[in-house]
């Protein structure tokens, strides 16, 4: 494991290099957590999660037009959003979503399902 050390200007003060540094590790630690995201349909958020894991949500529609796109993959249907289900509950993953919006960025997408 890189250890990396940070230093402070005199008065407690961070210089602009330990800013940056901090900057470019949460950013870095934030983007390895999306990939391994989850969403679930339902209308309540999760408590346990530190992001908004309602399907709806992501997909920036409705729930009735997220559950129509679930069930057209079940029916094999194009256009459909690939999904595992258990029990009552659908869940989908982050690269899920990605192949439905034809994006495999890093980004979320703010564009809404049609």
């Amino acid at each position: 494991m890189h250890t990396t050390s940070l230093t402070a200007s005199s008065g407690g003060a961070p210089t602009q290099d330990w800013v940056t540094m901090l900057e470019i590790q949460f950013r870095a630690q934030a983007e390895a957590e999306v990939p391994t995201r989850t969403y679930v349909q339902s209308p309540k958020q999760s408590a346990d999660k530190k992001y908004d894991d309602r399907l709806h949500i992501r997909l920036g529609c409705g729930k009735t037009k997220a559950y129509e796109l679930l069930k057209r993959f079940e029916e094999g249907k194009e256009g459909g959003l690939r999904h595992q289900r258990i029990g009552k509950k659908y869940i989908v993953t982050e690269q899920a979503v990605r192949e439905y919006f034809g994006d495999s960025s890093l980004q979320t997408s703010s564009s809404r399902a049609a």
